[in-house]
């Protein structure tokens, strides 16, 4: 808080004095990362880990949101919370965080984990079933063909790719409609 006095001493206005920010959800702040150098565009992070079940309802997050900030300062006994850091946290953090939170109380995975590693084997499965499904040459022009898309759209604008990634998600194919049962909940 600041307090400022008026020009002749007798009255003060005391106030908080802001600082431009915005939020964004974890999950879009992938491939992001919070620094001090010239080019980084976010310089501090503060993250609200909210509580367990978060965690565990979302695995990974909290993963994901450590590992954006390129330091965390240099962390000693006197102060264990740096200025020169590049991420700050609110809510429940702590060594158990990241060791216990794929699990129930019981000590069973946690229904979203199992879920999430099914469908990384599911991935890698495919993976592996493509490339012994086809030969070098086959692999080159399919790996360039996607190049391309990358680099050269489908879509004109904005507006069409949205629409075209609804109505994948919203008239999904029939064999993907039976798969995705195994991984979404």
């Amino acid at each position: 808080m600041q307090t400022v006095y008026c020009m002749h001493r007798c009255c003060t206005v005391t106030y908080c004095p802001l600082v431009l920010s915005w939020a964004i959800t974890v999950h879009k702040f992938q491939g992001f990362e919070a620094g001090f150098g010239k080019d980084d565009m976010v310089k501090y992070i503060v993250a609200d880990m909210n509580n367990l079940d978060w965690e565990k309802s979302n695995p990974g997050t909290a993963y994901v949101v450590t590992s954006r900030g390129k330091t965390i300062g240099t962390v000693t006994p006197d102060n264990p919370y740096p200025l020169e850091s590049n991420i700050f946290f609110d809510g429940q953090i702590g060594p158990t965080r990241f060791t216990h939170a794929a699990y129930k109380n019981n000590g069973e995975e946690c229904l979203q984990v199992e879920k999430r590693d099914n469908w990384a084997r599911y991935l890698h499965q495919k993976s592996e079933s493509t490339k012994s499904s086809y030969d070098e040459n086959t692999l080159s022009t399919m790996h360039d063909n996607n190049e391309s898309i990358i680099h050269h759209p489908l879509t004109a604008n904005q507006s069409e790719l949205q629409s075209k990634i609804m109505n994948i998600l919203t008239e999904p194919n029939e064999k993907w409609k039976q798969l995705r049962n195994n991984y979404i909940i």
